[in-house]
């Protein structure tokens, strides 16, 4: 040790160059490292959504969620599977491992399903995704009096925008309710025309198919096929053909229904200063700067005000970042200190 110490000691310019080189590397690791207020972390669960539009919770349980567990059943790594069966949609989480390689894990999943040849022919195709716990970055206001589609579109169209910004990958909105065109039939206008309930119901669900119907190949590769006759506003329900009546006539719901295209009833909403608002929350993920974003989320915000609808106001209303500001400034007084 001491042999060490005196040849450094006597070799000042290669002393100079190690601390030069080690000064150089740890600035620029500093430069490089990934600033996070709250760390993603892997929770090693794999959700499975499918849709299947019109199924009842039973044929979903039968048809779906029960071929799925079987393909699954002789996978290695799994710990437990978890099932949930509601209308029109199938919910398969399955937790692996702690010691798996989860990017293997899911290929492995994705593939078991992929070969399962017997699901329903009209079903959306499978979704497979890591369930990753996030944490929210910034919250974004889009607030107003107005009409709550406007303020939905602006939301929208915000949260698209910002989805866009340089450091920003997953942008969600909160408060923004699901738009739902409801159907009120009138009892005495059914009796009129002689219609049942059961008639009314299969004309509306054959008036709304949107699934896929094949692939035909061509010298220029595959194209996909759907079958889309799907009523999405009040007009189109209004004008779904019920019954042909002698003489050419046709009875439609809009003859025996009240439809409102309104939407659809929750028990949370977000207001903002006394106004109806919906939320755009930036959200963390893997290798994210929260330097960087914040930067790019609050330049986004002073260009985008200007161009707001009257009436919608866009407020900055969460920025964590400022915590991480806030640890940093701790840690350069702690090691100045020392």
């Amino acid at each position: 040790m001491n042999r060490m110490i005196a040849w450094w000691a006597k070799n000042t310019v290669a002393a100079n160059l190690l601390m030069f080189g080690i000064m150089l590397a740890g600035a620029m690791s500093f430069f490089n490292m990934e600033r996070e207020v709250w760390p993603t972390l892997r929770v090693n669960w794999v959700e499975v959504t499918v849709a299947w539009p019109g199924a009842a919770p039973q044929e979903v349980e039968e048809q779906i969620i029960l071929r799925i567990e079987e393909s699954l059943s002789d996978l290695d790594n799994i710990d437990r599977v978890r099932s949930i069966a509601s209308e029109s949609v199938a919910l398969v989480y399955i937790e692996a491992d702690r010691s798996v390689d989860m990017d293997r894990f899911i290929n492995d999943v994705k593939l078991r399903i992929d070969g399962i040849s017997t699901l329903p022919s009209d079903i959306e195709p499978p979704r497979v995704r890591e369930i990753l716990t996030r944490n929210e970055l910034i919250r974004v206001g889009v607030s107003g009096d107005v009409d709550e589609r406007l303020l939905k579109r602006t939301a929208e169209k915000v949260r698209d925008e910002m989805a866009l910004l340089p450091g920003v990958s997953i942008v969600e909105l909160f408060g923004a309710r699901n738009e739902e065109v409801s159907i009120e039939l009138s009892e005495q206008a059914m009796r009129r025309y002689g219609l049942t309930f059961d008639e009314v119901a299969t004309a509306i669900r054959g008036s709304s198919i949107n699934r896929s119907a094949g692939s035909v190949r061509t010298s220029t590769g595959d194209v996909q096929l759907r079958v889309r006759n799907l009523a999405d506003s009040r007009t189109d329900f209004e004008n779904i053909i019920i019954r042909q009546v002698p003489g050419g006539g046709t009875i439609r719901v809009g003859d025996v229904a009240l439809v409102i295209d309104g939407f659809e009833d929750v028990d949370i909403q977000a207001s903002l200063n006394g106004q109806h608002a919906i939320l755009v929350q930036v959200m963390t993920a893997e290798e994210m700067n929260v330097v960087k974003t914040s930067k790019s989320v609050l330049g986004y915000l002073e260009e985008a005000r200007e161009r707001m609808p009257e009436g919608i106001s866009l407020t900055l209303y969460a920025d964590e970042s400022k915590a991480y500001y806030d640890r940093m400034e701790t840690i350069s007084k702690s090691a100045f200190y020392g």
